[in-house]
């Protein structure tokens, strides 16, 4: 059965300390560089850190959410971004079957040669099932029985698992099904194919006798190396966040079907999120958002409450944004109103 979703960023700039930030700021492309938004310039050393607060924060309500539905199996549904496939094969969907893959702890803002081989065990029989439901339910999507990227070999799997994954899970004591989605590579999927795809999902699960958790991992808007690199859509984020705690399904399906500019680059991550939306088919809780450009992400966090855990894990979420309410003051509010600024910057 699948009874829990969950959802974040997977930005590296999350899985860095403050004095980093700048560094990952740095790397937007140089033509970019003198037309940043102005709320940029009010994110200090003080700020970061309350971003990185925030963010621990949210990542410990995913992991009491985890720890009170006890999942068999979590799905780890994402995008590979060049790690596991390159040009030569490239497939819209794919499933891991295999037993186990390896990643890097750390991120690409560090050396190659810092980083270590972090190995994340895998549900192969859960994955093989699920490959042979959907192929049933008419997503043909490709099958890696084996741990061979072709990409950049040496990262081993894209950083939708390596990043959020032992943050989630830090004993790595859960088995994982990665779902890979094309998400930056035109042609790209639609949003009603990706929130179908979590339907099927969803239909599959109910079927099988284990308990499985499903995490979309990437997002929200972002356009890293693109010429809007360093500027967020917050107005676009925070709609579809809306969208996901009134469990508007049929809003989010038409998401990607006109081109915009904002719509290009990471922002195609989204489509994970809209895969797992599908797949749970009720109101989702919206733990936090961040607008943070020193990151180059609209950062967020959500959860579709497991079954058992509803009530608990609502409760967890009010408490703890209670109390970053309560910690920050007056002077805190004001300051989040700073950052926060007007939603012009989108336009």
């Amino acid at each position: 059965m699948l009874g829990l979703g969950l959802a974040s960023s997977h930005a590296p700039a999350m899985f860095e300390p403050k004095e980093r930030w700048p560094l990952v700021y740095s790397r937007i492309p140089e033509y970019t560089k003198a037309s940043q938004p102005h709320t940029a310039r009010l994110e200090t050393p003080e700020v970061i850190q309350g971003y990185i607060d925030r963010i621990n924060a949210a990542f410990d309500v995913l992991r009491q959410q985890l720890e009170a539905y006890q999942p068999e199996a979590l799905i780890v549904v994402g995008d590979d971004q060049g790690d596991m496939f390159d040009a030569s094969n490239n497939p819209t969907f794919a499933i891991y079957t295999g037993e186990e893959l390896w990643g890097l702890d750390g991120t690409s803002y560090r050396p190659l040669e810092e980083r270590h081989k972090v190995t994340f065990p895998c549900h192969a029989e859960l994955a093989r099932t699920i490959h042979k439901g959907l192929i049933k339910k008419g997503f043909d999507l490709a099958s890696c029985a084996v741990f061979k990227p072709v990409g950049r070999a040496a990262h081993g799997v894209s950083h939708m698992v390596a990043h959020p994954v032992p943050t989630l899970l830090p004993r790595l004591d859960i088995p994982i099904v990665p779902i890979f989605m094309n998400e930056y590579f035109p042609p790209l999927p639609t949003a009603a194919r990706c929130y179908n795809l979590g339907k099927a999902l969803a239909q599959i699960l109910a079927e099988c006798p284990e308990r499985v958790a499903i995490y979309a991992s990437g997002g929200l808007s972002h356009d890293p190396s693109g010429p809007r690199a360093g500027w967020i859509d917050e107005p676009l984020d925070r709609w579809f966040l809306e969208r996901l705690e009134r469990n508007d399904g049929e809003a989010i399906q038409h998401l990607f079907t006109f081109d915009s500019d904002t719509l290009r680059g990471g922002t195609g991550e989204i489509r994970a999120w809209i895969t797992v939306a599908g797949a749970m088919q009720r109101r989702a809780t919206v733990v936090d958002y961040i607008r943070a450009h020193h990151s180059k992400v609209g950062l967020a966090f959500a959860y579709w409450p497991g079954v058992e855990t509803a009530e608990t894990g609502r409760a967890a979420a009010e408490a703890m944004m209670q109390e970053r309410d309560e910690e920050a003051g007056e002077d805190g509010a004001t300051l989040r109103l700073q950052i926060a600024g007007s939603s012009q910057e989108s336009e």
